[in-house]
């Protein structure tokens, strides 16, 4: 069972990376938004915007269920312990 939880947390940890590096793309794509002059410009930064966020979102769901399996293991691994 410490193996699972291991590989659990492991794989929480990749995806908190991955958040931080989508907000960060959020970031640069918001500042070459705001610094395009063209409307096709502007228009092909603000779907980019909206496809990062909307891989966030799912990112962070994803966290969510491995967080609960987390927990799930922790306390499996207490009952057993009992």
């Amino acid at each position: 069972m410490a193996n699972v939880k291991k590989e659990l947390e492991e794989m929480a940890e990749v995806i908190s990376i991955e958040i931080a590096r989508e907000q960060n793309s959020i970031e640069y794509y918001t500042k070459a938004h705001k610094k395009a002059v063209s409307e096709s410009a502007k228009r092909l930064f603000a779907s980019l915007i909206e496809q990062e966020k909307g891989h966030e979102v799912k990112l962070r769901a994803s966290l969510r269920e491995l967080k609960a399996e987390i927990e799930l293991e922790r306390l499996k691994r207490k009952e057993h312990k009992a």
